[in-house]
């Protein structure tokens, strides 16, 4: 079945992509760390490899480089998994953002989230939430028939401050994805729950008219490794198909991993995971507290990684 016509201003329609644990069918990534490409291709697939101790970025996996631009694309927000607006700065960058640390104000924290995301080399916490505004420029319909995760490799994971300010409600996701899989694929997730075990894009498309515009929603995770990667959407126009990226102003979006996994995510990591994930160190942790000052803004407080573990069920 194909949709019709997502964005028109009587129908607008949000697709939400989550790479969770439901995508447990798709296979790894093949591509460790610090590979040359040649031993990249063949390297099995079903045993990839986190960072090596220098902590050099992985080789690219999925290589796309598009082309196409007959899709304004806007990105509207970006947050961390499960809607909540956490990310996690490279140390390098943390003095650029006083407004993160306590050591500054912010007139506007959704700005201040742009510019870490498109200057500052942030990564999403724990899954990232990334809104999209689609608007066809042509004259002709436009039909989109994929949207894929491309250029991924695996990163270091940041290790300056780990911002958590939050969930403001989750959406709902009818577009599941894995970022721990080789090549992540759209899969459909029903309001029950149950994730499809074909590629949604297989047998559904959606349709944007000329001068028309959709939003998707794209909710994106991995329970083993941080990653970098670009949004491809492939479409087809006046019978021609295409392909255009999509990624930061300054670079490919960042997704980083939590330190205290649910227990779901807990249970799909190995030994290993476990014990490089628990290794990892941020120089500041600054979370929102559930109360307010005098003044109704919220209190945070600053934790070091060891006591926010400890502090952790799952490890």
């Amino acid at each position: 079945m194909r949709h019709p016509l997502l964005g028109r201003s009587l129908m607008s329609a949000v697709l939400c992509v989550v790479l969770t644990a439901a995508c447990n069918a798709d296979a790894p990534s093949p591509a460790p760390e610090g590979t040359p490409p040649a031993a990249a291709a063949s390297a099995s697939p079903a045993a990839p490899v986190g960072p090596p101790p220098e902590c050099e970025a992985g080789v690219v996996s999925n290589p796309a480089k598009g082309g196409g631009s007959d899709l304004k694309v806007t990105i509207l927000s970006q947050q961390g998994g499960g809607s909540g607006w956490n990310l996690a700065l490279p140390a390098t960058s943390v003095t650029s953002f006083p407004e993160f640390t306590g050591d500054g104000e912010a007139s506007d924290f959704s700005a201040s989230h742009t510019r870490a995301f498109d200057a500052g080399g942030a990564f999403s916490y724990d899954g990232a939430v990334i809104k999209l505004s689609l608007y066809n420029q042509r004259s002709s319909r436009l039909t989109i028939d994929d949207i894929r995760v491309v250029n991924k490799r695996i990163v270091c994971p940041p290790d300056g401050l780990l911002f958590l300010d939050g969930n403001e409600g989750d959406r709902f996701a009818n577009l599941v994805f894995s970022l721990d899989a080789a090549a992540p694929v759209a899969r459909e997730k029903k309001e029950s729950g149950e994730v499809g075990t074909e590629p949604y894009f297989d047998h559904d498309a959606i349709e944007v008219e000329s001068r028309d515009q959709t939003t998707v929603v794209l909710d994106m995770s991995g329970v083993r490794f941080a990653y970098e990667f670009d949004i491809a959407i492939d479409y087809s126009l006046a019978g021609e198909d295409r392909s255009q990226l999509v990624r930061r102003r300054q670079g490919p979006f960042r997704v980083t991993t939590p330190l205290c996994p649910s227990p779901g995510a807990r249970s799909r990591l190995g030994e290993a995971d476990v014990q490089r994930l628990k290794a990892q160190r941020y120089g500041l942790i600054r979370r929102r507290l559930s109360q307010v000052d005098s003044k109704g803004a919220y209190v945070y407080e600053n934790v070091t990684t060891s006591e926010f573990i400890r502090s952790c069920p799952t490890w």
